[in-house]
């Protein structure tokens, strides 16, 4: 464990609520590189544990920000000036208004980077939070990303809840991504995310609360509709899991002021009750469905007829051609049928990882399978050996979501090792990628905890 400190004081303006920052930093790193994983915990007031956040993380926050840059115009399809001043547009106000708790911790982070000579402002980690939202705003459809699953009582082998996630992304952010943060606020309940350098939310989805509420989510593919703020979804997910409470907390939490900005099918449960719901949020549409017997799943298009008909051109929901429809297809084999009743921390990392190709019956490490693998898919996505997939790999029971740990496992959830020069050499249309890609060690599944 490391602790840091500072000489000198820092003086915040005296607009700011906040008093100086005194000669501790409000934060440490628990572990510098758990098997790709960085553990870090920042705690106190919103400016106090945001300078942490951005002392602690200043180099890797720069890292992030110029992965931004590369982002807007390669995945977003918009020049970095026209997506910063749109930001200050819409979001900012938003935050500065509505949410100044947060807002006040976005300007932590960016005073604790400069302190370590970063040159991060606050109108760019603003941006940088931001980036969902605002893709969405810039495109036509929602990025589709992830596939995860959680069960409870009779699904499950010991009867309590067990949750397991992994992320769909580009490479270029996806490495970013190895973050895990503990926040223990003045205010509301402590918690612990997955997420990147500089977010006040998970971005990831994958989060673990003192309350006993436990969460995740995959996106919502192809919506049909611009958002309209609204209060951005990262503002809303952070507010709910620091002051949520029960599944109906974030049932109000997450509806209110709505923006349809990343429309998701949301994973959450209570260890305390043991219930679990799927919650699918676009624009205007809501289906909400509880359980304390039984599993729900994600895998980008909505479960809800009504939903998805009314709000996205998802047209791929039962077609195992597809990503969507071959997962779809694959968890309903193996959380009904193959690991029925008996779902636990063990084939949950099984089901994480899995590649068979429902369509092709085989396994197959392609952009059908669970554990998706465009990298190395010359045929079956639209973009052939694009470098986005699975980047990681989560899971947790009541057991473990009680103490605030989970299994991980970063790179991707089968432990895939990828070489970016070999990478290039093959693929050099993709030559402009390369100083936004980082090689990918075969990791092995560890424990995070505080």
């Amino acid at each position: 464990m490391k602790n840091h400190t500072i000489k000198k004081r820092h003086r915040v303006p005296k607009s700011s609520n906040t008093k100086r920052i005194t000669e501790s930093i409000h934060g440490n790193i628990i572990n510098e590189n758990n098997a790709g994983w960085k553990v870090v915990h920042v705690y106190g007031e919103p400016f106090e544990r945001g300078f942490a956040h951005g002392y602690l993380l200043h180099k890797e926050i720069a890292k992030s920000i110029k992965t931004l840059v590369f982002l807007c115009k390669e995945s977003v399809g918009v020049s970095f000036a026209k997506y910063l001043k749109t930001s200050n547009r819409i979001m900012k106000p938003i935050l500065k208004k509505n949410y100044p708790e947060y807002y006040e911790e976005i300007r932590g982070i960016s005073a604790g980077a400069r302190r370590k000579g970063a040159d991060v402002n606050v109108d760019v980690l603003i941006a940088w939070n931001s980036y969902m939202s605002l893709y969405s705003y810039f495109n036509d459809g929602s990025a589709i990303k992830c596939s995860a699953f959680i069960a409870t009582g009779n699904s499950t082998k010991h009867g309590d809840i067990v949750m397991g996630h992994n992320t769909h992304t580009s490479f270029m952010d996806g490495r970013l991504q190895n973050i895990v943060l503990y926040v223990t606020p003045s205010s509301g309940k402590q918690f612990v995310m997955q997420t990147s350098p500089g977010y006040i939310a998970s971005i990831t989805d994958w989060f673990l609360c003192s309350t006993g509420i436990i969460g995740c989510e995959t996106t919502i593919g192809d919506i049909s509709y611009k958002p309209k703020f609204g209060y951005p979804f990262y503002c809303r997910i952070r507010k709910a899991m620091q002051y949520g409470e029960s599944l109906d907390d974030y049932d109000k939490i997450m509806s209110e002021h709505n923006a349809g900005d990343y429309a998701c099918s949301w994973l959450f449960g209570d260890i305390n009750t043991n219930e679990i719901m799927l919650f699918e949020l676009g624009l205007k549409q809501k289906n909400i469905k509880r359980t304390k017997n039984g599993f729900f799943f994600g895998m980008n298009s909505a479960m809800d007829d009504k939903l998805r008909t009314k709000e996205t051109t998802d047209q791929e929901h039962d077609d195992i051609t597809t990503s969507v429809g071959a997962r779809k297809e694959r968890f309903e084999e193996l959380l009904g049928k193959k690991y029925k009743n008996r779902i636990d921390i063990e084939n949950g990392k099984e089901i994480l990882a899995d590649h068979y190709d429902v369509f092709l019956r085989r396994e197959a490490m392609n952009s059908r399978g669970i554990c998706k693998h465009m990298e190395s898919d010359p045929e079956h996505c639209s973009y052939p050996h694009y470098p986005f997939g699975c980047t990681d790999g989560k899971v947790v029971n009541s057991k473990m979501a009680n103490s605030l740990s989970f299994w991980g496992r970063f790179g991707s959830a089968c432990g895939r090792k990828f070489d970016v020069k070999k990478y290039i050499q093959e693929n050099p249309k993709y030559k402009t990628y390369e100083p936004f890609l980082d090689d990918i060690p075969n990791n092995k599944w560890t424990t995070i905890k505080l």
